[in-house]
C-alpha cells in the first residue's frame, strides 16, 4: 500500500523527469526552422514596466539603436504613473501610454494595450514584448526571419549577472537549448519566457485580452497550443540579453510569483489545459506535470538530495516499487542534467554546483514567500 501510495503522490515529479529524460534525447535532432520570404517585418515593440524609473534607459536605447534599420513603432506601457520612467522614454523619444489604475498584473497591461493601441495593431506584422532590463542587438529587426508557420517566436535569452543571477541564467539557458529544442523536435510548443517573445498580431490580440494569471508567459503558451497554434525557438544568433535578480532574495520574489501563477493556472485554465491534453495528449500531460512538480522539478540539488533520500528509503524496505521507481527516475533526471552539462561545455562543474544550490535557496524561499505573492505583481528589481 505504502509504495502504490509513494508512487501515486510522486507521479508529478516522475513524469516530469521523465520528460525532461525524452527531452534531452530529442535535443539532439533539433534544426531551426526555415523562415518566411517575405517583405520587411513591421514591428510593434510593446515595453511593459511598473515603477522601473531609468531602469527603463538601456532597454530603450537598445530599441532606438536596433530601429534605425527596419519597420519599428514603440511603446512603454507604465502600469500606473512614473514620472522618471515617462521623462527617460521621452528623453529617448519614445511614447508612453499610463493604465490607470495600475495592476494587477503583467498579463492585465497587455490585454489593456490590445484594447487601446487599435491603429498601431492594426499597422503591425508582428507584436514584439520586451521587458524591462531587456537588451537587443542592433540588427535584431533586420536579421529577423519569422519562421514557417509559427504564430508565436521565442527569442533565445542571454542571462547576465552575477551570484544566483548567473545561476538563473545558466537555468534558463539550459531550458532553452536542451528542453526548448527538444519540445521543437518532437513537434509540441517552445516555452515563451515573458520577454523577447514576438507574436503575429493577430495571435497577440487572441491571447493578451484573456490573460488572467500572473504567468501571462506560460498561460500564452497554454493558450495557444491548446488552439493548434505553435511556438517555436527563434534564431540562436539573435540572443536578447537579460539581466537577472543578483540577491536570493530578489530571485526570491520572482519565483515566488511564478509558483503563484503556475498555481493559478492549473486551478483557473483546467479547460484550456485538457483541450491540450485532448488535442495532443503527451504534451498536455507534460505541461500539467510541469505545473504541479515545481520547485523541485527546477533544482537540481533537491532532486539529488531526494534522489539519494529515496534511495536509502528502498534500501532499507527492501527495495520496494514505490521508492525504487522515484529515486531511480529522480537520479537519472540529474545524471541526464550533468552528462548534457559536460557534452555541451555550457558550464563547469563548479558553476553547476553554485547554480544547484543558489537556485534551490531562492526557490526554498519562494515558497515561504508564497502567501503574500498571491495577487500581486511581485517582480524582482532588475
Amino acid at each position: 500500500m505504502l509504495s502504490e501510495l509513494t508512487i501515486l503522490i510522486a507521479s508529478p515529479w516522475l513524469w516530469d523527469a521523465a520528460v525532461r529524460l525524452r527531452l534531452a534525447r530529442a535535443a539532439r535532432r533539433w534544426t531551426p526552422l526555415p523562415t518566411v520570404e517575405q517583405p520587411a517585418l513591421r514591428w510593434l515593440v510593446l515595453v511593459p514596466a511598473r515603477g522601473e524609473g531609468d531602469a527603463v534607459r538601456p532597454t530603450l536605447r537598445s530599441i532606438s539603436a536596433a530601429k534605425r534599420q527596419g519597420q519599428v513603432d514603440v511603446v512603454v506601457l507604465l502600469d500606473g504613473d512614473d514620472p522618471v520612467a515617462e521623462r527617460a522614454t521621452s528623453d529617448l523619444g519614445f511614447q508612453t501610454m499610463v493604465k490607470r489604475p495600475a495592476g494587477p498584473t503583467k498579463g492585465a497591461v497587455l490585454g489593456w494595450a490590445a484594447d487601446n493601441l487599435g491603429d498601431r495593431l492594426a499597422n503591425a506584422d508582428v507584436v514584439f514584448v520586451l521587458d524591462v532590463g531587456s537588451v537587443i542587438p542592433s540588427d535584431f529587426f533586420v536579421t529577423f526571419g519569422w519562421p514557417t508557420g509559427a504564430d508565436a517566436v521565442q527569442a533565445f535569452l542571454a542571462g547576465t549577472g552575477t551570484g544566483v543571477a548567473r545561476a538563473a541564467a545558466f537555468s534558463e539557458r539550459t531550458a532553452q537549448l536542451w528542453h526548448d529544442r527538444g519540445r521543437q523536435a518532437l513537434g509540441w510548443n517552445v516555452r515563451l519566457r515573458g520577454t523577447g517573445t514576438a507574436f503575429t498580431t493577430a495571435a497577440f490580440l487572441d491571447v493578451a485580452r484573456r490573460l488572467i494569471t500572473s504567468v501571462e508567459d506560460a498561460e500564452a503558451t497554454l493558450l495557444l497550443a491548446s488552439e493548434g497554434a505553435t511556438t517555436v525557438l527563434g534564431p540562436v544568433e539573435l540572443q536578447v540579453k537579460d539581466i537577472k535578480p543578483e540577491a536570493i532574495s530578489l530571485a526570491a520574489r520572482q519565483r515566488s510569483r511564478w509558483l503563484a501563477g503556475q498555481l493559478g493556472l492549473l486551478f483557473r485554465r483546467p479547460g484550456t489545459l485538457l483541450r491540450l491534453i485532448s488535442r495532443h495528449p503527451f504534451e498536455g500531460l507534460a505541461f500539467a506535470a510541469e505545473l504541479v512538480s515545481r520547485p523541485l522539478s527546477l533544482t537540481g540539488g533537491l532532486r539529488l538530495l531526494g534522489g539519494i533520500g529515496w534511495t536509502i528509503a528502498a534500501v532499507a524496505g527492501g527495495w520496494p516499487a514505490g521508492p525504487t521507481v522515484l529515486a531511480g527516475v529522480l537520479l537519472a533526471s540529474v545524471a541526464s542534467d550533468l552528462m548534457w552539462i559536460r557534452q555541451t561545455g555550457v558550464a563547469s562543474c563548479r558553476e553547476t554546483i553554485v547554480s544547484f544550490l543558489s537556485l534551490g535557496a531562492a526557490w526554498v524561499g519562494a515558497l515561504t514567500l508564497l502567501p503574500r505573492t498571491i495577487g500581486r505583481w511581485m517582480r524582482g528589481r532588475k
